[in-house]
């Protein structure tokens, strides 16, 4: 556990110095507007991307020890690929997109779903070594892409980081794929599920993840301008490096709950590593209060000087979910997705309720605090069901003895 833990943490940090350089050079060689431009664009896909992983996202884990995984991943690719081609095509029926906009939303979209299937199923299969080889290869590539758009083929449009994503994600599609046949060849389970079985837990799990996405991104869409996007954007990536510590871990957890059935450990260890990433999350956030607001305008240009405000005012939201992501993938590994859906839903709905009045009244402040709260609302449900479901009282919460010898 220990040594997994390690390795996703090095894995993660490395994503995250990439996804931090991709920012700095996105931001200040792309501008404002068109890095404002590609976040919406990246929304998109994210939303599309949700929809298809009702049955290519982490909702899988749950059967892929027990069933077939070629049956599985049969109807994966064939899930994928319809599911990429309707819901592009409606995208495209409600002119929310043109043709040649339809064709890369198409394929970046099926790409990117492909890929990330392939990683959940490396992850269910506890393959930790290759799932954290592919969360690590593809934001290097992306990176080493768009350098080399922007500094040796000097284009500087949109267009630059259309192609690097095309690059970055179909070479990591391709190795993804090589190591997937190994574990096609090595598989010993034969068992049969229903593919209708899967839609219905994967469902309510992408329905909550598609609440989750909403109770921040919603803002994209009620900001006025691009700019503004830009700026928030920007600053919700930056605080989000602090979520590389429970994200190391979360898949982990997930991975483990799905194939130990020691119920009270689970719980236990889950507490513990929650309570971790709260502390180390918090000790970031101490750090980045520390940096001068002219550092953030050195790295990213003099138009995002809102940049350190906006990531202090979503801190409290972002360390809300460095809590509660562990339990979220707790209740995944256990199958138990509609505790996930409610908690999603409940922050969706505060963001709904308070994101629209409070950007038109405090602006930029204002999308924060609709953030935070519903960050905060989501974590409040998902922390009362996990501690009435396991019988953990306040005086076992404060005390760390026992999580402390699970670690160990």
């Amino acid at each position: 556990m220990i040594k997994n833990i390690i390795s996703a943490f090095f894995s993660r940090g490395f994503v995250a110095l990439s996804n931090f350089a991709l920012l700095l050079i996105s931001a200040r060689y792309l501008g404002i507007e068109i890095w404002g431009q590609v976040n919406i664009l990246i929304l998109n896909i994210a939303i599309i991307q949700t929809i298809n992983e009702i049955y290519t996202g982490s909702a899988i884990v749950y059967f892929v020890p027990k069933n077939s995984l070629a049956q599985i991943y049969r109807h994966g690719f064939l899930f994928a690929l319809a599911s990429s081609l309707t819901l592009n095509l409606l995208f495209w029926l409600l002119n929310k997109v043109d043709a040649t906009s339809f064709f890369h939303l198409l394929s970046l979209s099926f790409i990117i779903t492909l890929n990330t299937f392939h990683n959940v199923l490396l992850l269910a299969r506890e393959k930790i070594k290759h799932y954290n080889l592919m969360v690590f290869a593809q934001p290097a590539l992306m990176l080493m892409a768009l350098s080399i758009q922007l500094f040796v083929l000097s284009n500087r449009t949109f267009n630059a980081y259309l192609f690097s994503l095309y690059i970055s994600f179909g070479i990591a599609l391709l190795v993804s794929a090589v190591l997937l046949i190994g574990l096609f060849k090595t598989t010993g389970n034969d068992g049969k599920i229903g593919f209708f079985k899967v839609i219905q837990n994967g469902f309510i799990n992408q329905l909550g993840n598609l609440a989750h996405t909403l109770s921040n991104r919603l803002n994209y869409y009620l900001l006025s301008s691009a700019a503004l996007v830009g700026v928030y954007a920007s600053s919700t990536s930056l605080i989000e490096s602090v979520l590389i510590i429970s994200g190391s871990i979360s898949p982990i957890i997930l991975s483990h709950v799905a194939n130990k059935k020691d119920v009270v450990n689970n719980a236990r260890l889950s507490l513990a590593l929650a309570k971790l990433c709260f502390v180390l999350s918090l000790f970031c956030v101490f750090i980045i209060v520390l940096l001068p607001n002219e550092l953030f305008t050195f790295m990213l240009g003099k138009n995002f000087e809102q940049t350190k405000m906006v990531m202090l005012y979503l801190s409290p939201g972002i360390l809300c979910l460095s809590f509660s992501a562990i339990l979220s993938h707790y209740f995944s590994g256990l199958g138990r997705q509609k505790i996930l859906l409610v908690a999603n839903l409940s922050g969706l709905l505060i963001a709904v309720c308070t994101a629209w009045p409070f950007i038109n009244y405090f602006g930029l402040k204002g999308a924060c605090y609709a953030a935070s709260l519903a960050y905060l609302a989501q974590a409040t449900v998902l922390s009362v069901v996990f501690f009435k479901t396991n019988k953990i009282g306040i005086k076992e919460v404060l005390n760390p003895k026992i999580e402390m010898k699970l670690l160990k």
